[in-house]
C-alpha cells in the first residue's frame, strides 16, 4: 500500500514537472520576450516619427494650428506612457539581436529611469502648452527635449 502511495506521488510529481516545463514561454531570455523587445522598438519608432512630425510643424513651420499639433502631442504622451514598463528587464543584444539598448540601461539603471521620467515629463508639458494655445512655448520645449533625446540615445542606445 505505502509503495503504491510513494509510485503515485512520484508520478504526479513527475506529471506536473512536464507539464511546467513545457508550460514555459518559449522564445524568451533573462524574462523578456521577444515580442517585448520588438514592442519596446516599435514604440520607440513611433514616437521618434511622431516627435519629428511635430517639431516639423511647431518649430520649423511655425505653425499656428494647434488642433494638429495637438493630435501629434496627445498621441505621443499616450506612448510614452507604455515606455517605463518596457525597460523593467534586460534585453541583451546576445540574446536579442535587434535590440537596440545598450547594458548601460541596466548598469545604470537610476539615471536612465530619471531621463526617461523626464522625457514623458517633457511631453506632458509640450501637450499642455498645445492645449493651452502657447505654440512657442510648446516649440522651445520640444527642441529642449530633442537634446535630452540625444544624450539618452547617446548613453543608452546602439545605432
Amino acid at each position: 500500500m505505502l509503495s503504491n502511495l510513494v509510485r503515485f506521488m512520484a508520478s504526479l510529481l513527475l506529471t506536473c514537472w512536464i507539464t511546467t516545463a513545457f508550460a514555459q514561454p518559449q522564445n524568451t531570455t533573462e524574462g523578456i520576450s521577444a515580442e517585448d523587445v520588438n514592442l519596446r522598438i516599435d514604440t520607440f519608432d513611433e514616437i521618434d516619427q511622431l516627435f519629428k512630425a511635430l517639431r516639423f510643424k511647431v518649430v520649423n513651420q511655425r505653425s499656428t494650428n494647434r488642433e494638429a499639433a495637438l493630435e501629434y502631442s496627445s498621441k505621443l504622451v499616450k506612448l510614452s506612457y507604455r515606455l517605463p514598463d518596457l525597460f523593467d528587464l534586460p534585453s541583451a543584444r546576445e540574446n536579442f539581436p535587434q535590440s537596440r539598448s545598450r547594458p548601460e540601461i541596466w548598469a545604470k539603471k537610476e539615471h536612465f529611469d530619471h531621463q526617461l521620467e523626464a522625457f514623458v515629463v517633457n511631453l506632458e508639458k509640450i501637450d499642455d502648452e498645445i492645449r493651452a494655445g502657447d505654440l512657442n512655448r510648446a516649440g522651445r520645449l520640444i527642441d529642449e527635449t530633442a537634446k535630452g533625446c540625444r544624450r539618452c540615445h547617446n548613453g543608452f542606445r546602439y545605432r
